[in-house]
């Protein structure tokens, strides 16, 4: 008997049915590879069809299809007992037809099984191989396998190999998508993930207890209902999320509507979110109400704003009684003396520390740009390094202003953008060693300046404090002041919409960096 007369002639009905195989939505996989054996038995008239997973040289039998005496699913080899090794040497559709009568006939898998007919192909998920496909019988053929048939059988190993990858991506997109949504259901603040259009398709927990909404009531909703005002809402639309902007990720501040109809300060900070080849899937926004955070930061500026003020006049009084007594300090007795310079030193410093809270609290109130003119930096540079040049030179400290370069006009407020350029030149001077230099120079485009100094650095912990309030390492050499001058700096920079940056690196100096505006980019009004 022989096992070359296939259950149906031709290869046209067994692509047919391959085919509405393969388009079938809800099938399992299993089923799926189950009727692919069955189909392939048919169509070649072999009697046992194998999907085989190879690890190493491991040769598990991961699906098969065949008679009572067909090994069981799972069923483990060695892969050199096995016709599939010359499948894997060849990487290509092998077979014989009688392997007794050909140079395969002192193989194991004949000695074992006494498998006569066999055809495989390697199955490759995507670039990595998988395993193979493979169909045998214990009766011969009376003919080699046609070029048809190894055809076939290399595109239905094709076929399984891109079943495996989907079922693989499927897979890794369901584990994807459970770690997503474990991941915003732990987040305290409010996530909502808006569609290209603005429309609501995933929120979390914390969006119902923050806005009150379920999410029947939200999702498919346009984001408009979040907002207190359609004004912002439209506004943010032109700013960030049309299509024509480049909108990459943005914090900022809004005002919430709830679904009570109540209102809060959020803070929000949003991403565009894109696969890796950029197709555009939406937006993702966490929202984290701040109106308590808000409301204390406004009690407390207004606080230390009003202490600073009511202190002004006592500490003004204070000083200038230091100040007689100094006329006659020599007739005070030595230990006075010592006591009375530090009165004086202290006084000195508190006067120091309540005008800087009062300029800081002017100047984040004061938004108005009235005083605002049209002027190039470097003037402005040389007039800060010549009022301070006396103290560098106390320090024994040389101050360098690199040559001059570009010098477009900028709209500023000079008394200000003096008063920053001082306090980053005093910094910078107060972190040098005795004889260091400080340079400060423009930037090549003449749209900023920087400075640097010679110093120990700025420590790691105080970075990402640097320019808050009272702000100061006890290990940084910068130990005198209000604590106060960075802000003021940050302060006159947010108020010229200007930004500031710094390299530093421990025992090998500091670099603040200011840019401005490009006039001829952003009108400044």
């Amino acid at each position: 008997m022989t096992a070359d007369r296939p259950a149906f002639q031709g290869f046209d009905e067994a692509l047919r049915r391959l085919y509405l195989l393969a388009v079938e939505p809800d099938l399992p996989f299993s089923d799926k590879v189950g009727r692919l054996l069955e189909l392939g038995s048919a169509a070649l008239g072999l009697e046992l069809g194998i999907v085989s997973a190879i690890e190493d040289q491991t040769y598990t039998c991961s699906f098969v299809h065949g008679p009572d005496w067909a090994p069981a699913q799972g069923t483990r080899f060695d892969v050199d007992g096995t016709y599939c090794l010359h499948t894997l040497q060849a990487n290509d559709v092998t077979a014989f037809y009688h392997a007794g009568q050909e140079h395969i006939s002192d193989h194991p898998c004949y000695l074992n099984f006494g498998l006569e007919s066999y055809i495989g192909a390697p199955v490759f998920q995507g670039a990595s191989r998988h395993g193979t496909l493979n169909f045998s019988s214990p009766e011969p053929r009376t003919r080699p396998f046609s070029d048809q048939e190894r055809e076939f059988v290399g595109f239905l190993a094709r076929w399984l190999g891109n079943e495996l990858r989907g079922r693989e991506e499927r897979r890794q997109l369901r584990a994807q998508r459970s770690l997503f949504a474990a991941v915003i259901d732990a987040v305290p603040e409010a996530v909502i993930v808006a569609d290209p259009d603005r429309r609501v398709s995933i929120i979390n927990p914390a969006v119902e207890e923050l806005f009150g909404y379920t999410p029947g009531q939200l999702l498919g909703r346009q984001t408009a209902v979040l907002y207190e005002e359609l004004d912002d809402y439209e506004a943010m639309g032109k700013k960030n999320f049309n299509r024509g902007s480049h909108y990459q990720r943005d914090r900022f501040a809004l005002s919430c509507r709830r679904a009570d109809g109540s209102v809060f300060e959020g803070a929000v900070s949003s991403a565009d979110v894109r696969t890796e080849t950029g197709e555009h899937l939406g937006y993702l926004g966490v929202i984290r109400d701040v109106t308590e955070e808000k409301r204390f930061e406004r009690a407390k500026d207004t606080l230390i704003a009003t202490v600073s003020h009511e202190l002004k006049n006592p500490i003004a009084a204070l000083q200038g009684a230091l100040r007689l007594l100094g006329a006659r300090e020599t007739e005070l007795p030595e230990g006075s003396q010592k006591l009375f310079a530090i009165a004086l030193r202290n006084a000195t410093a508190i006067e120091r520390m309540t005008s800087d809270i009062l300029d800081l609290e002017k100047l984040r109130s004061d938004a108005g740009r009235a005083d605002f003119d049209a002027i190039p930096l470097r003037p402005v540079l040389e007039r800060a390094i010549e009022a301070i040049e006396p103290y560098a030179a106390e320090r024994r400290v040389r101050l360098f202003l690199a040559p001059a370069g570009p010098a477009p006009s900028l709209s500023l407020h000079i008394e200000r953008i003096q008063r920053l350029a001082s306090n980053l030149i005093s910094n910078a001077i107060k972190a040098s060693p005795e004889d260091g230099v400080v340079a400060v120079g423009l930037t090549e485009d003449g749209l900023g300046f920087w400075v640097r100094d010679e110093g120990a650095g700025i420590p790691a912990a105080l970075q990402p404090t640097l320019f808050e309030r009272f702000s100061r390492a006890p290990s940084y050499r910068v130990d005198e002041g209000s604590g106060l001058g960075l802000s003021i700096v940050k302060a006159i920079i947010d108020q010229h919409l200007g930004a500031i940056a710094f390299e530093t690196a421990e025992g090998a100096g500091t670099t603040f960096t200011v840019r401005f505006p490009d006039p001829g980019i952003t009108r400044l009004s």
